[in-house]
């Protein structure tokens, strides 16, 4: 016990050191200051990576008040160490009857904590540079963004070349089955090979989705949301992104054979955006599955089981997101 009671002595006189001494306070109050400059490049840094950009549509939904006071919080628990001897040395000071000595110190102490919350709130709210989005983000910038919907953001934001890319690949495809079978043009197996067409036309959007879900969206798992309303959700990103194609039905075929044309579309779509939460992002593995979704739907629309393959195709989506959701297969086998 001499060897711990040698450190408390050393560490008392050090305290009431530095409290009866104000340039003495002065170097200890820079020596606080680095150690907060330190925290908060820390931080900085983690905020900036990938994988907590999530961050900004998640901590920017609450009010500046409440987002300050997280900060604080999070502040005061990274500066533990600091905190827990300066506390002390407050009580020492009391104790002392050093009064004005423990009061700077209080200050100084709840300046930092302010001060270091303030920057993380500025920074987090300055993640996304409103002056170089695009205009739609611009212009949705005062709504409220479901999170089936955030994909869809992305895709305006960031791949718009590409999704414009596979809409006019989708037309065009469209057109060119309607012309190749003009003479039986009515026939609903028709227009079921153009909405097979389509969707395989979507496998790298899909493919995208994934990407991006991995990268951004990782934090959904622990959510307390449940798999099924996750399943849900994708339904509504990728109808989202299927709405040029459904309105085309709209304008062109019965409303009710419109929809029956989009179902059997997205229930396709779904069933590979599914199949990559059990291939991970092995894109060998993927584009066969899609090849082999092709020929497989392709040989039911023959048939004319198109109602039994969205059924299928439905079903073996949502089995393979339920089994594999929270199986992380991020990293493709492949080179």
């Amino acid at each position: 016990f001499g060897y711990f009671g040698s450190v408390i002595a050393f560490h008392k006189s050090l305290m009431l050191y530095f409290i009866a001494k104000p340039l003495i306070m002065v170097i200890v109050f820079a020596v606080l200051l680095l150690y907060t400059l330190k925290c908060c490049h820390f931080i900085s840094a983690k905020l900036y990576q990938v994988h907590q950009q999530f961050l900004f549509y998640s901590v920017n939904s609450y009010p500046k008040i409440q987002q300050i006071s997280a900060w604080v919080i999070v502040q005061a628990v990274v500066s533990i160490p600091i905190l827990a001897y300066m506390l002390i040395s407050v009580a020492l000071a009391i104790s002392h009857q050093y009064y004005f000595s423990a009061f700077i110190i209080l200050v100084y102490l709840a300046a930092l904590l302010l001060l270091s919350a303030l920057f993380y709130t500025w920074q987090i709210n300055k993640l996304i540079d409103g002056h170089k989005s695009t205009l739609i983000l611009k212009l949705t910038r005062p709504f409220r963004k479901p999170f089936f919907t955030l994909y869809v953001y992305h895709v305006f934001h960031a791949v718009k070349i590409k999704y414009l890319i596979i809409k006019l690949l989708s037309y065009l495809t469209i057109t060119a089955v309607f012309l190749l079978f003009a003479d039986v043009k009515t026939d609903i197996r028709v227009a079921s090979i153009a909405m097979l067409a389509v969707a395989t036309a979507h496998c790298m959007l899909v493919l995208e989705a994934r990407q991006f879900e991995i990268t951004f969206l990782t934090f959904a798992r622990t959510l307390p949301i449940s798999r099924f309303k996750f399943f849900i959700s994708q339904i509504g990103t990728y109808g989202l992104l299927l709405l040029p194609e459904f309105i085309w039905l709209l304008f062109n075929l019965p409303a009710l054979t419109a929809l029956g044309l989009f179902t059997f579309c997205l229930s396709i779509v779904l069933l590979l955006s599914c199949s990559l939460h059990l291939l991970g992002l092995d894109q060998e593995k993927y584009f066969k599955v899609v090849f082999g979704t092709f020929v497989i739907t392709f040989m039911l629309i023959l048939f004319n089981l198109m109602c039994i393959s969205v059924l299928i195709n439905v079903s073996a989506a949502y089995l393979i997101f339920y089994l594999n959701y929270y199986k992380f297969k991020e990293i493709p086998t492949t080179p």
